[in-house]
């Protein structure tokens, strides 16, 4: 009896061709499947002005869908019927859009479906649905105030206020009217013209404040600092007072610049920064001048304010008258 042999490897072959093809048949079939979006509304039946609930659904895509197109809807919906849009939220394997829409025109409309549009692929067309908008019942405001519920205002004197100005406004005019034709002509009453004050300029401030810096003498007081801070003081207000730089602001250095755009007299200006650079000495680093050099700074501020000032002599020497010799009625020798 001859043996049957079966060769298994043209089997083996055949069936592993039939596994690629099974498994590229279902990647083809993976790979077209489409995800489906389902639109819904609450309640399909309101009023006009009532609002709508819109709920759209997508389901089979793992990304989150990017918006819901409304151009099939503007002729129903127009933009700024849709109050509002919720963000996309999952839920299980949906994802879910709520929508707030409001309708005011009475009909029965059949919605087209929606398209929604997605990160990537091909939109997705939703059902279409139907709306009953029906007009609310009702003519006159007896029959809407129980279903709207309408609030009367209680009376109040605000609502009368205009009447109660008017009637203030014309009591007003009257008692003006009768005060006006009963009103005697005021008498004259002269007033006295005040005389203003002689204006001292900058050069006669300084030259009193100087003279009452040396009558105090305060360097004989120990105050040598003070005296040098006076002075300083008394010549920064001349300069701002008689030149117009704000020179009570401004340091030492700061003054000269100022001065240049100033009418100040070019052959001053070594004696005025002398000035200010041994007050500015003594306050600061504790420099202790002559005895006579106090006298001469004040004779230099004042040549300062007056170019032609002449300094006084500080004590004057009293001129020696010989002795009166009685007359005798003799010569005497010459």
């Amino acid at each position: 009896m001859a043996k049957l042999r079966i060769r298994y490897g043209p089997i083996i072959h055949k069936c592993r061709y039939g596994l690629f093809i099974c498994l590229l048949l279902f990647t083809a079939e993976r790979s077209n499947a489409q995800g489906k979006a389902i639109a819904s509304i609450k309640p399909a039946r309101v009023e006009t002005g009532d609002t709508i609930e819109l709920y759209v659904m997508v389901s089979g895509i793992n990304v989150k869908p990017k918006s819901v197109d409304f151009a099939s809807w503007l002729d129903f919906f127009p933009t700024a019927n849709i109050l509002s849009r919720s963000e996309w939220r999952k839920s299980g394997d949906q994802w879910v859009q709520q929508f707030k829409l409001i309708a005011f025109d009475s009909a029965k409309l059949e919605l087209p479906p929606l398209t929604v549009l997605l990160a990537a692929g091909n939109p997705l067309t939703t059902n279409a649905l139907m709306l009953n908008v029906f007009p609310t019942p009702g003519d006159d405001i007896s029959d809407m105030a129980p279903m709207r519920d309408i609030y009367r205002e209680p009376v109040s004197w605000m609502d009368y206020w205009p009447w109660g100005a008017g009637g203030l406004a014309l009591l007003g005019i009257f008692f003006w009217y009768v005060r006006k034709k009963n009103r005697r002509p005021p008498v004259a009453i002269i007033q006295p013209v005040a005389v203003a004050p002689p204006l001292i300029s900058a050069r006669e401030i300084a030259l009193t404040k100087l003279d009452a810096l040396q009558q105090a003498q305060l360097w004989k007081k120990d105050q040598i600092k003070e005296h040098y801070a006076t002075l300083s003081l008394i010549v920064r207000e001349y300069l701002e007072g008689n030149y117009g730089i704000s020179a009570l602001e401004s340091t030492t250095i700061e003054i000269m610049p100022l001065l240049a755009s100033s009418n100040f007299p070019a052959t001053q200006k070594t004696s005025l920064r002398e000035i200010l650079n041994q007050a500015d000495m003594v306050k600061y680093a504790q420099s202790q001048p002559k005895e006579t050099a106090h006298e001469d700074i004040l004779d230099k501020t004042r040549k300062l304010v007056i170019p032609d000032y002449l300094p006084q002599p500080q004590n004057p020497i009293p001129t020696k008258k010989p002795p009166h010799k009685p007359k005798s009625g003799k010569y005497e020798p010459l």
